[in-house]
This record gives C-alpha cells, sequence and structure tokens, in this order.
C-alpha cells in the first residue's frame, strides 16, 4: 500500500523532470516531508485540448463521481491493479481515461514486525513517479473537489519484508502511455501495474516521528541508525 509519501523537490526540478507546459500555471503547493491521505499531492495529467502536460493540486483520496457525499465509509486513497476497470469506486475514471502521475520523491512504509518506519525511493533521480486516477466531485452545493488515487500492485522483494503491496512506479519510458499521449489498449495498460524492479529503489530506516501528520520537517526522511 502507500499512505504517507513526501514531495519537498523545488516546483523547478518538478517542471524540467515531467516536461510540464510553460503556458500553465505552477500549482500552489507547499514543500512536504509527510503528506497524507485527504491532503494536497501533486498531480500532472494530458490537457484534453492542447495535450500538454499539466500539473494539479488534488486532495488524496478519490471521491468516485457519483458519490452523494465527500465522505465515504471505506478508504480510496489507494486502488489495488487487479479489477481495477471493474470496481464501482474506480472504473469511472478508469473507463474515461482520467489517469494521472501523482508526484512524490518518495513514500514511507511501515515494518509490521516492530512497527519501524522506512523511507522508499527510487534509486538515481529526485522523483518517484507513480501510476494514479483522478476525479472531479460535485457536491449537491455546487462546489468542485478534485481528487486522486495511487494504484497499488504487489511489492518487489525488496519491499516484501516491510508489505505485501506497493505503490506502481512508472519509469519515464511509461509516462505518455499512461498518460494518453501515444495509444495504448486496456491490456497495455494494465501491463505497467507492475512491481517497480528492486535494483532500481532504495529504502532506509527513519524516526518514528513520521507517523504522527502533524510532524513534517525534513528530519523526517534522515536515515537513522537501527
Amino acid at each position: 500500500m502507500c499512505g504517507r509519501a513526501k514531495l519537498p523537490t523545488d516546483y523547478s526540478v518538478i517542471k524540467n523532470q515531467l516536461g510540464l507546459s510553460d503556458s500553465a500555471p505552477a500549482p500552489n503547493i507547499k514543500p512536504s516531508w509527510n503528506i497524507a491521505p485527504t491532503q494536497d499531492m501533486l498531480c500532472v495529467r494530458r490537457h484534453p485540448e492542447n495535450g500538454a502536460r499539466v500539473a494539479h493540486v488534488m486532495r488524496w483520496g478519490l471521491i468516485p463521481e457519483w458519490s452523494k457525499s465527500e465522505r465515504l465509509d471505506y478508504p480510496t486513497f489507494n486502488a489495488r491493479a487487479d479489477g481495477i476497470d471493474e470496481k464501482p469506486t474506480f472504473r469511472g475514471a478508469w473507463k474515461a481515461g482520467r489517469r494521472c502521475l501523482i508526484v512524490t520523491d518518495g513514500f514511507y512504509e511501515w515494518r509490521k514486525s516492530d512497527k519501524q518506519p522506512f523511507c522508499i525511493a527510487r534509486a538515481v533521480t529526485p522523483l518517484t513517479i507513480m501510476a494514479g486516477l483522478w476525479e472531479i466531485w460535485r457536491s449537491p452545493a455546487g462546489e468542485t473537489i478534485r481528487t486522486c488515487t495511487i494504484i497499488t500492485t504487489d511489492a518487489n522483494d525488496l519491499l516484501m519484508p516491510l508489505h505485501h503491496r506497493m505503490p506502481v512506479i512508472l519509469a519515464e519510458a511509461d509516462w505518455p502511455k499512461w498518460l494518453g499521449e501515444t495509444d495504448a489498449t486496456d491490456a497495455e495498460l494494465k501491463a505497467l501495474l507492475k512491481p517497480y524492479p528492486s535494483d532500481a529503489m532504495r529504502l532506509w530506516p527513519v524516526d518514528k516521528r513520521v507517523g504522527n501528520v502533524k510532524n513534517d520537517d525534513a528530519a523526517l526522511s534522515e536515515p537513522i541508525a537501527l
């Protein structure tokens, strides 16, 4: 699963690495070392008219278009890859092609045996880009909320000692297909929803303070000795 992430990276770095449009305004998002569900995530999608990559701030935890309330009885910050086109909560976004890149520079997972948190990231790049779906929900009162979810898959060998699930991490070569910049069948898109190679990732133990969402500082992601 993925229930905590971080993104303190400067937006100029994000813009360059993801090839974001110069004409789109920079989103108003603050650096964070401890992003939790219901908080803001930075997401990138393909503009439906000009095809440019644009960034949006979205609330983490997808609200399906048909929901009568923004408060659901179950968590939606993760969406399992298996059956994603069949589950009522996510199939609308999937079938409509509302796919996005969720921008992080790492995420956290807890070891079950002793609840020790670890920070996890790609090994040779400042960003760890995840596969996501997004949705626009409109309340009965007319309020509009843009939300997102992170797609998860089976854990790779590196993460398996911590948890049996992990977020789907996308390599740069797969971004165009996921965003719809190049044609892809459902089968080809689902083939992207696989574990990221262990040898291209790293993890390290961090302070247990990360378990409290009120804590948000750079020291949270620094390695500690065990």
